[in-house]
This record gives structure tokens, sequence and C-alpha cells, in this order.
């Protein structure tokens, strides 16, 4: 008797251990979580603040909308747990050793560093975790479990560059000079894919210059390249690198405005507006400055509802946003087709391998994924006048970026 109450509560024990597994590695979850982490590892006070810091107070109100207006992912929570790095990589990875030990391991990651994103792109695969990740292809492939959450960095200077040739009206070619950091988000631009875009489409690249980071002048550099008679400049830099610029251009007397992508955003047009009239920028969502998008009314609406800054508004805010929903919908996509029980990492990838112009917020971003391209191909063309940023798009028009991929990853 004493032995088959023994067998009996062993067996209560295994079945309890059993329902209580709720972390998603590779195994599937036994039963509904209480609550799924969601992990941000960011620069809020480095060198990339000026842009990145509204990430944090982005991923706060994108839950917050998550968990209170959606109800949760079928009534399970996301908890988001944010670090604070300052853009130093090596601080990154000690925070990511300390998240993905936590219990539950945090199911996803947004990582807007790509330095430290870079380091974690093999590490997420072997740790059966989804990162959202900037969009170089150091961070995303070979393929894993990494998704970019806009164009890769060519392919945003692909349509800025495209637009120029086609707003062009004279015989020869435009000419465009590059100058842009020295560093992997710098550099992103300076493909191979790239430049054969733009000799193919008829466009100059008559200079490339590199400077660094955390240089405040690089007068000597635009001084080297005025005399090719750039049209355009273009540049991957942020916050102080536009600003730079600008100011050499004005010093020198050149008359080229600046090409940028999505780190060229209200946060940059903020330091001086009047320097930056008539500069032309990729975003990958509708501009903040299109008020009577239902979706941006309804972002604005959080950021006046909890008193954000106004240095808060800026492209990554709109990001975290756009990642917390991603979150949202694989997951609830994956648990329609499997159900808790069978979930996992494997599951959730499948669903964003075959997202196919996700929409979300009335179409604030639209993105799509596949096996093959792990990054969204749409983006928006806007001016910088009158210290907003204007659509040079019909309506809320999204353009289709050119695939710049390397040949082995296509």
């Amino acid at each position: 008797m004493r032995n088959q109450k023994r067998t009996w509560l062993n067996g209560i024990i295994v079945v309890l251990a059993l329902l209580s597994f709720v972390t998603f590695p590779g195994k599937s979850v036994a039963q509904k979580p209480a609550i799924i982490n969601f992990g941000l590892l960011g620069d809020f006070t480095g060198p990339y603040a000026s842009i990145s810091g509204p990430i944090a107070t982005g991923f706060e109100d994108s839950i917050e909308y998550v968990n209170k207006e959606l109800g949760g992912i079928d009534g399970v929570k996301l908890n988001g747990i944010s670090r604070d790095n300052g853009g130093n990589a090596a601080l990154g990875l000690q925070q990511y050793a300390e998240l993905i030990g936590m219990k539950p391991k945090p199911l996803f990651f947004h990582v807007p560093i790509t330095p430290l994103a870079e380091a974690l792109r093999e590490k997420l695969r072997a740790d059966n975790a989804i990162g959202f990740f900037p969009s170089s292809i150091a961070d995303l492939y070979p393929h894993g479990n990494t998704y970019g959450y806009y164009a890769l960095y060519p392919e945003q200077a692909a349509v800025a560059v495209k637009w120029v040739k086609d707003s062009w009206k004279e015989k020869r070619n435009p000419r465009i000079g590059i100058i842009t950091y020295d560093t992997s988000f710098g550099r992103a631009i300076l493909t191979e894919e790239f430049l054969n875009y733009c000799k193919n489409i008829g466009v100059d690249i008559v200079a490339t210059e590199l400077f660094g980071i955390r240089d405040v002048s690089v007068s000597t550099h635009l001084a080297r390249m005025r005399s090719k008679e750039p049209d355009w400049l273009l540049t991957s830099t942020v916050g102080s690198g536009p600003l730079a610029i600008m100011k050499a251009a004005k010093e020198l007397g050149m008359n080229a405005k600046l090409l940028g992508n999505v780190a060229f955003d209200w946060a940059t047009l903020r330091l001086d507006p009047g320097l930056f009239e008539g500069c032309v920028t990729i975003l990958p969502h509708v501009s903040y400055d299109e008020m009577t998008h239902p979706g941006i009314q309804t972002i604005l609406g959080y950021m006046k509802k909890y008193n954000r800054k106004i240095d808060e508004k800026s492209m990554h805010y709109v990001l975290s946003w756009q990642n917390v929903l991603l979150a949202h919908k694989s997951v609830k996509d994956a648990v329609a087709k499997v159900g808790w029980d069978k979930l996992n990492v494997a599951a959730i990838t499948n669903v964003l391998n075959h997202l196919s112009n996700y929409e979300p917020l009335n179409g604030v971003i639209r993105t799509s994924y596949t096996e093959k391209r792990r990054t969204p191909s749409w983006v928006t063309i806007n001016r910088m006048e009158g210290g907003k940023i204007v659509s040079l798009s019909p309506g809320y028009g999204f353009i289709e970026v050119p695939d710049l991929r390397p040949a082995e990853y296509r």
C-alpha cells in the first residue's frame, strides 16, 4: 500500500513538472504561459542616443497598447525588459547573458545597435530566441532567427539615388558624393551591389569620404570632394554626423543637399531645421507630420497620454511599436496554427518567414519577410521642409526597394 502511494505521488510530481514548463527553447510550451518576456538592449545614453533613445519609451508604450487594447496575445501579457548599454557592444553582451538566463527567458530581443546585433546573431540561433535587428548583412545573414526592421541600408540608399535620377532635368548624369561614418553602420551602404545599381541607372558616384563617429568637423573631407562638384551628398550617419556634413558644406559654399537613410530623422532635423531645409531622407514608416493618418494619430495619442517629450519623437519610437506588434502577430498566428501546446521558435519563425505586406496601425509601416529575405521591402521617401518631414510620394505611399542582397543570400 505504501509503495502504491509513493508511485501515485511520484506520478503527480511528474505531471506538475511537465505543466510548469513555460520557457521557449526548441521544445514546445506545455501550457499557456503567464507572460512572454521581450528583451531590449539599446543605447539610451551613448553616441546613438539622440535617435535611438526613444526606443525605450516606444517599447513601454507599445507593450501597454498590446496588453491593454489588444488583450495581450490570446490573454498572455508581453513583459518588456530594457537594458541601456550606451552603445557599448561588450556591455550589451553581458546584458544579453543576464536576460537569456531569466526564467522564462525572453522569446524576443530588440537590438538596435549594429555591432552588438552582429555579435548576437549566432547566439540567438543557439539559444532559440528571435531578434529584431538593424538591417546590415552581418546582422541578418547567414539566415538564423534574426529579422531586420527596415530595408537593407544599400536598398534605402538605392531608393534615394533613384529619386534623384528620376527628378533630374539635365542631360548629364547626376553626381553624388558619399560621406559617411567609418563604422559598420556607416560603411553598410558601400556595397558592390549598391555601386553597380548606381552605375546601371546612370548615377555617378564621384567621391567617397569616411569620418569618425565622434568627429565634430568634416571640412577637410568635403574640401577634397568639392572639386568633384557633387549635386547631392549621401550619408549613413546620425545626429552630429549630418549636422557636421551640412555645416561644412555651407562653410565651403557647396550647394549640395543631403540624402540620408532611416537614421536621418526628426532627432537630427531638430538640431538645426534651417540647415537641413531641402534634404531628403528615407524612412521605414509614414511620417509623423502626416497628421491625418489614423495610425500616426494613435501613436501621437500615446505620446501625449504618457507625456512623452519632443525629443522622443523619432523613427526609433515607431520601430519599437513595429517590433512589439510583430511579436504580437507572429505568436498569435503561430498559436492559431499549432496551439500553445506545440508553440516553439520554429512555429513563430515560420509565420515571420511567410509574412506578406503586414501593415499594423492602418499602415504606419509595411513589412514582408520570406525564408531567404529577412528585411522589409518597403520605405517612404521624404523631404525636410519648414522643420517637418514631408512625403514625396502620393498619399502615404510606400516605395518598394530593389533587392540588393549579396548573391549568396538570394
